[in-house]
């Protein structure tokens, strides 16, 4: 009976520790909940300061830097009066290089007083770099697109 016992306090205690996710956890929810704040305060420098310093992406051909980077941002803000920006589900992914962070993003974004609620979905790469957390490859999200034709991606 006392080993039944011991074995499920460990077993408890085991499924605590691994539920909590850690520092490492904690700080990339905060990475992400400032890109949220970002979004929604429109706020260019905030989010510039997430992105890593040394950003290189290649799509279709092209490399893709902080100048692109913050020309979407922009583009995916200015259209809109308000924005609201939440996730519905989110799991994190740690890979060899990178952690990955793949989510559900639902926006309810207001023009001219129209509010139009999408889901966009996003896959974003984040890297530590001398001990703080960047996002390394943003995600392709299109709120524009999204506002004007509705679903998601």
């Amino acid at each position: 009976m006392r080993l039944l016992s011991l074995i499920l306090i460990i077993f408890a205690l085991f499924i605590v520790s691994c539920s909590c996710g850690g520092p490492q956890n904690e700080e990339i929810e905060k990475l992400l909940s400032d890109r949220e704040l970002a979004f929604e305060t429109k706020n260019a420098d905030l989010y510039m300061a997430l992105i890593s310093p040394d950003y290189n992406v290649e799509k279709n051909n092209k490399v893709f830097g902080l100048e692109e980077v913050k020309k979407t941002f922009l583009s995916n803000v200015t259209l809109f009066d308000d924005l609201e920006i939440t996730h519905a589900s989110r799991s994190i992914y740690e890979r060899d290089e990178h952690t990955e962070v793949v989510q559900l993003t639902v926006v309810d974004a207001t023009v001219n007083e129209t509010k139009s609620r999408f889901k966009v979905n996003e896959r974003i790469e984040l890297s530590q770099i001398d001990g703080k957390w960047f996002i390394v490859k943003e995600s392709d999200a299109d709120f524009l697109e999204r506002f004007v034709f509705g679903g998601s991606n």
